[in-house]
């Protein structure tokens, strides 16, 4: 009988034939094969469960070993661009426990970072726009910003800073899939490489070096190098600017001389918002008996347009908000100066405007995604061109088309759709869905949408021109009606001249305006608008309340419609 042959082992140990993962197609042809060897491996139930246990429990590890990597990868190469002032600025984290602004040839500063070991590089580039030259150093738009960069740099840094962490999550995430599949090369590495290289790339060297990348990596990260070249210490006033160095003897100069001027107005400016404050709300104070008031069946909405990030109104509504407690709040757009990451106070300020009541924003030119994202983060409510319900009422809008370019006088297209084309969009939505209040920003929108027939919504505000124009009151052919208003500014912000113009740290230099609303619940029909003034010298007017409707008046087939068919009432006024 013959002797069969002994079977062939499946991996030679000294000598045999080239294996194919030595060029690059067959190392693919390799690649696929082990993975159909594996499938064909797991073709039964019990062994597909052993394998996807296995293989969840060996990607779980690899994750938790990637991550310090894949983290200190991400918040060491994260960054942003924006504005500071009318500069384009790149800002970069490092890990140089210091933040460094790099001014081109006028030097570079320093400051301690308040999070070492990490820090920041910021590279300030060119003007905003090369056709607005050096005069948009000076304008007032600028002035605003350095304005508000000292006033209140804790808020302005945090607005960076949640941009910076945004993209730190990114590239986190990224450097995490890339590690990982990094980790299933070297789980395949005995079917991929020649015997040779695959024994020293064993589990105990690869653990070794492992571990000594970890050393490494946590070493230069908390023993950041030791900072070279000559540092010039500069003393200014505020203690956000302790420890303070310069490179560069003319920006020492600059420095000193342009801080004690930021330190000078940012005083000049903070007296005048808190008198100001201070007599418009004596002057409220003595009107409590005016100030609106929903009756029985109705609900109460605020509305208000082109705050800018005033500081004194933001202050000055809260508190009429905390008095008067509307339903609901209503901004229609430009709550902010250039829609830039610094300006995240505002926001935040803004946020706190509603005493628990919802805040609906449909943001205007001068907003932007930057500012979209600060709002959402801070629970306010911004419409997107779908209809939303908030506080039992059903609202619709979206955010500009139009964006202004910052600091400049220009204007670019957020999207490929005019005023005009938006507003058809938003009417062909409240047709299938009849709304109670849509929200525009400029007038060429609302115009479209007051001159459709019959409008399907009870109430629409926009703002944009800073006046106030209304209220307008459209009939429908069943007696009902749709009120529109163009609101006035609510920051009192008036446009630049040489010598007069409107900064968020400044009081309004023109009426301040604030609008009350009346909704009847029974038909969901707005009855009334009532406006509040803030003038430039502190003196609080408040308005009789406008008649805008009587429900009582209508068709009784109209009134058992609607009556029979409201939009839910919410509970109270």
């Amino acid at each position: 009988m013959a002797i069969p042959a002994p079977p062939e082992p499946d991996v030679p140990l000294r000598a045999g034939p080239p294996r194919p993962v030595r060029s690059g197609t067959g190392r693919l042809r390799t690649v696929a094969a082990v993975l159909a060897r594996h499938a064909a491996r797991a073709r039964t139930g019990p062994a597909v469960r052993r394998n996807v246990v296995r293989s969840l429990l060996l990607t779980l590890v690899a994750t938790v070993a990637a991550a310090p990597f894949a983290v200190a990868w991400g918040v060491g190469h994260a960054s942003v661009d924006d504005y500071l002032g009318p500069h384009q600025v790149r800002f970069a984290s490092t890990y140089t426990s210091e933040v460094r602004v790099d001014l081109g040839p006028i030097g570079n500063a320093y400051l301690p970072s308040p999070v070492a070991p990490i820090g920041l590089d910021v590279t300030v580039g060119g003007v905003g726009a090369a056709s607005q030259g050096v005069g948009s150093l000076f304008s007032p738009q600028t002035l605003a910003v350095y304005s508000a960069l000292y006033h209140d740099p804790v808020e302005a840094v945090r607005g960076i800073v949640e941009r910076l962490a945004q993209d730190a999550v990114v590239r986190s995430a990224e450097a995490e899939g890339a590690l990982l599949l990094v980790f299933a090369l070297w789980r395949l590495r005995r079917q991929l490489l020649a015997p040779w290289v695959a024994r020293n790339v064993g589990r105990r060297r690869t653990a070794g070096v492992y571990l000594a990348v970890v050393a490494v990596t946590v070493g230069s990260i908390l023993v950041p190098p030791t900072p070279t070249g000559t540092r010039i210490p500069v003393t200014v006033a505020g203690a956000q600017l302790n420890g303070l160095t310069v490179d560069s003897v003319l920006l020492a100069d600059l420095l000193d001389r342009g801080v004690r001027g930021i330190t000078l107005l940012t005083a000049r400016e903070q007296a005048a918002v808190d008198g100001y404050i201070a007599d418009a709300t004596l002057s409220l104070s003595r009107q409590l008996g005016r100030l609106p008031e929903a009756a029985a069946g109705e609900t109460m909405l605020l509305g208000f347009s082109d705050l800018h990030c005033n500081q004194a109104m933001t202050q000055l509504i809260t508190r009429l908000a905390r008095v008067t407690h509307p339903r609901l709040v209503l901004s229609s757009g430009d709550d902010t100066v250039q829609g830039l990451a610094v300006e995240r106070g505002c926001i935040r300020r803004e946020a706190e405007i509603p005493d628990g009541v919802p805040f609906v924003v449909a943001t205007g030119n001068h907003d932007s995604d930057i500012t979209e994202t600060q709002m959402r983060t801070d629970r306010m409510v911004v419409l997107d061109g779908g209809v939303v319900r908030e506080a039992g009422l059903d609202l619709l809008g979206d955010d500009d088309p139009e964006r202004q370019i910052p600091f400049t006088v220009n204007r670019t297209r957020d999207r490929a759709e005019t005023e005009e084309q938006m507003a058809e969009r938003l009417v062909g939505v409240a047709r299938l869905r009849r709304v109670d209040v849509m929200m525009v920003h400029q007038p060429a929108a609302a115009t479209v949408v007051l001159a459709q027939p019959d409008p399907p919504l009870r109430l629409l505000t926009w703002g944009h021109f800073h006046a106030q124009d209304g209220p307008r009151i459209i009939p429908h052919a069943d007696g009902s009606w749709t009120v529109g208003m163009q609101q006035g500014t609510a920051g009192g912000v008036k446009q630049p001249t040489i010598t007069s113009f409107s900064t968020p740290f400044s009081p309004p230099l023109i009426s301040a305006d604030v609008y009350f609303y009346f909704r009847d619940d029974a038909t969901g029909l707005i009855t009334g608008v009532q406006p509040v003034h803030f003038l430039p010298d502190a003196r609080v007017v408040v308005e009789d309340r406008i008649v805008t409707g009587d429900p009582t008046q209508l068709p009784a087939s109209t009134r058992a419609r609607l009556v029979a068919t409201p939009s839910p009432s919410p509970t109270g006024g």
